[in-house]
C-alpha cells in the first residue's frame, strides 16, 4: 500500500531509478574501458617480442599472416576501447549534472508538498 501511494507521489520515480543506475555502473564501464585498454597493450607489447623472435627464427607466410592478423586485431581492440573511454569521460559530468537535476527537481517537488 506504501509503495502504490509513492508511485502516485512520485510519477517520475522510474526515471529517477534508471539515472540512478546510470550513475552507478558509469565508473564501472570507464574503469573497464581503461582496464582492457591496458590489457591489449600489454598483449600487443608480447605481440611485437613473439614477432622478432619469430623474425630471427624464420617463419613461414602462413605465421606472417597470422601475426598480422593478431597484430591488426589487437591494435583494432586499442582503438576500440580508447574511443570507448573517451565517450565515457565526456559524457561522465553530463550524466551526474542530469542526475544532480533530477534529485533537486525531487527534493523540490517533495518540499512543495510538505507545504
Amino acid at each position: 500500500m506504501i509503495d502504490k501511494e509513492q508511485e502516485k507521489a512520485y510519477p517520475i520515480r522510474t526515471l529517477h531509478e534508471f539515472l540512478y543506475e546510470i550513475n552507478r555502473e558509469w565508473g564501472r564501464f570507464k574503469k573497464g574501458a581503461m582496464i582492457s585498454i591496458v590489457i591489449s597493450s600489454v598483449l600487443f607489447v608480447a605481440f611485437v617480442f613473439v614477432l622478432i623472435k619469430s623474425i630471427q627464427v624464420g617463419f613461414e607466410a602462413s605465421d606472417i599472416i597470422l601475426e598480422t592478423l593478431l597484430g591488426g586485431f589487437l591494435l583494432y581492440s586499442i582503438y576500440l576501447m580508447s574511443g570507448q573511454y573517451r565517450f565515457f569521460r565526456r559524457w561522465e559530468k553530463r550524466m551526474t549534472r542530469l542526475t544532480m537535476l533530477e534529485e533537486s527537481l525531487m527534493t523540490g517537488q517533495l518540499d512543495e508538498k510538505a507545504e
